[in-house]
């Protein structure tokens, strides 16, 4: 394939898929892969996890190197295992099988685990470099966006509006799906390596952007407050005692409110929020709760199995219904007016849109109404004489890749330029800010800032083997209990339980991809380079400074390693290049010895011209093992990066 086109236009095409030519002294000049191309899971997650990695690990009985390889790109494990929306599972291929792997639980697990335990603190790591960072907010992306930057040197400060730290996950999700310690634990994590969070500084109010610059002496600013300002329904009879925002209802609950608006509720809206509403009324003693959602059940934002916890309840779901008015008599909320809908074509979000039908009025009997139709950011204070920018929408306008926005020094993430979004969404983006302002603060461009990871990948599975075998329910507390307390619904998995879950993993893809491997690794091939500290392809964390290859801590000075639990950082990074077996087809007599012996199913046999078998190996089901090719009688199996022609058709 060199051959066919100049090297350097090559690189370039090869660099812009994340791959990378392998060095020139490198056996057979294939082209390796500077990073294993990921799993369909992998690719799904906006933060980057190596699903299949700690997957595996937790059903080898790995229970802590799971969560360290969580951890490399997810710094708040505990939390997303529980209100994460997993759209890893959607695109897991064993649900092509029975059930996707409840990779989320998984997660949940191993950060349960640690807890139980005894979670070994972590001292506060060297400052190392000169520049401050200011981080606006203490949700998802700030703490994620803080553990990056204070891992690479930096001394960063979180300003918080709030008297507690964690932004939505405090005030606005409730405890019974996110108990408060949770969260506690993992943002003291992130405060033992020296990050502070001051709580009750409102940025605008008590301190201005400029401040923190010319005052305080910071070098950049990351702008993460989120979208914590309800949107209003907009219909009459809104303004007035007996109605109330869900992000106001809810964080008077977090901070120990017990209070009710009403005993008989309508709640306008069909996401989380809503339902977290609509529990939470229960749990405080509500007699009647309505959901209202103006569209149909199946286009309704909120998980199914927790639509289903919330009818368990005894919350009622009136769908295809929108509000026309709140009634009012002397003042009081006395019921909801709405009006049936029915669903036209689609709109601008891809969903139908809800149309209203003539004559269909009718009227919900309540004493309260509560809205739930979505968020919207809080930018008072950010946008004065400092030249920011906001959209349509009212977020913060920020290049796509970098989040720089137009004044230098100050980039913007997570909810405060998406709009309402996920934790894990809001995580990936914090992992960004923290890597462009880094190249900001080393006077780099920021359009290289962003590391290349595929939106999509598309992994051929063989299943005809594999046992069905449904995925494992989760303990829940009794539903006669849930309205008594606030108490966690979901009860976490058992060790047993957890190792039998992750066992259903199918393993896409060339290996698992946990890098436990590398420093025992007797194959000399799997380590080929040694690449720039700021390399296109994400670095590897090796386990030690010193593996059987040779390799030792002079031959490689600045390599990543961890330890307790940290990751202490120099100069360069490993790149790994994957290794899979592959057959020359003229050596080989079509035995069937590779697919007795393999595993995974990865060599077939296929026959060749006039009837010749011979076989071939699939190289997104090869491990690269090379059980096969020591036992070849032919020799015709040899294990190396991957072949030009695959790379080709991957391209």
């Amino acid at each position: 394939m060199a051959s066919l086109m100049q090297e350097d236009v090559l690189q370039g095409l090869l660099s812009e898929a994340g791959l990378a030519l392998t060095p020139a002294d490198a056996p057979r000049n294939r082209i390796g892969i500077g990073t294993v191309l990921p799993s369909p899971c992998a690719a799904a997650c906006p933060a980057g996890v190596n699903v299949k990695g700690y997957v595996g690990l937790i059903a080898a009985g790995r229970f802590q190197d799971a969560l360290e390889l969580v951890r490399q790109d997810n710094p708040l494990p505990g939390i997303c295992g529980r209100v994460c929306h997993h759209p890893c599972e959607a695109y897991c291929k064993r649900g092509e099988v029975d059930d996707p792997v409840a990779i989320r639980w998984l997660k949940r697990f191993v950060a349960d685990y640690e807890l139980e335990a005894g979670r070994q603190k972590i001292g506060p790591l060297p400052r190392t470099r000169k520049e401050k960072v200011a981080i606006v907010g203490s949700g998802p992306a700030g703490l994620t966006a803080a553990n990056d930057l204070v891992r690479l040197g930096y001394g960063i400060t979180i300003f918080e509006a709030h008297s507690e730290p964690g932004g939505m996950l405090t005030s606005a999700i409730p405890i019974y799906r996110l108990p408060r310690e949770i969260i506690r634990t993992e943002i003291d994590a992130i405060m033992e390596l020296g990050v502070e969070i001051r709580t009750n500084t409102r940025i605008g109010a008590d301190l201005s952007l400029d401040e923190l610059f010319r005052k305080a002496g910071y070098s950049a600013i990351l702008i993460a407050v989120g979208a914590q300002v309800s949107r209003k329904l907009d219909i009459p009879g809104e303004a007035g005692e007996g109605v109330i925002d869900c992000l106001t209802f809810l964080r008077r609950v977090s901070v120990g409110g017990r209070s009710l608006p009403g005993r008989r509720i309508a709640i306008v809206g069909g996401g989380h929020s809503a339902l977290d509403c609509a529990q939470t009324a229960i749990r405080l003693g509500a007699e009647d709760v309505h959901i209202v959602y103006r569209r149909s059940s199946v286009e309704m934002p909120a998980d199914v199995q927790d639509v289903k916890e919330a009818e368990e309840e005894g919350v009622r779901f009136t769908y295809l219904t929108s509000p026309l008015q709140i009634r009012r008599v002397s003042g009081q909320v006395v019921g909801l007016e709405c009006v049936k809908n029915q669903l036209g074509p689609k709109d601008a979000s891809g969903r139908r849109r809800p149309e209203p039908i003539a004559g269909s009025e009718f009227e919900i009997s309540v004493d309260a109404v509560i809205s739930a139709v979505g968020q919207q950011v809080d930018s008072s204070g950010l946008t004065d004489s400092n030249g920011l920018e906001l959209s349509q929408s009212n977020t913060i306008l920020a290049d796509e890749h970098s989040l720089s926005t137009g004044v230098p020094g100050i980039f913007a993430g997570g909810d405060s330029v998406s709009g309402p979004a996920m934790a894990i969404d809001a995580i990936g983006q914090g992992h960004r800010a923290a890597r462009a302002m880094h190249r900001y603060l080393l006077g780099e461009d920021l359009t290289v800032n962003e590391l290349f990871r595929p939106s999509r990948v598309e992994l051929e599975v063989d299943s005809a083997p594999v046992k069905t075998e449904h995925r494992l329910p989760m303990p829940r507390l009794p539903e006669q209990l849930r309205p008594d307390h606030f108490d966690e619904i979901l009860l976490g998995f058992s060790a047993d339980a957890a190792v039998k879950e992750a066992s259903r993993c199918l393993r896409c893809g060339p290996c698992a991809e946990c890098t436990i491997c590398l420093p025992t690794c007797v194959k000399h091939h799997t380590l080929l380079s040694i690449a720039p500290a700021e390399a296109a392809a994400p670095a590897l964390l090796l386990r030690s400074r010193k593996d059987q290859n040779g390799f030792s801590e002079k031959d490689l000075p600045n390599v990543w390693h961890l330890q307790n639990g940290s990751a202490e950082r120099a100069g360069t990074d490993v790149q790994m290049q994957p290794t899979a077996c592959t057959v020359t087809e003229t050596f080989c007599r079509g035995c069937g010895t590779c697919v007795d012996v393999c595993d995974y199913g990865a060599p077939r046999l296929f026959d060749r011209d006039q009837g010749i078998p011979t076989a071939r190996i699939d190289p997104s089901l090869c491990k690269g093992c090379g059980v096969c090719a020591s036992l070849c009688p032919s020799s015709a199996i040899v294990v190396g990066p991957y072949t030009d022609q695959w790379v080709e058709n991957r391209l």
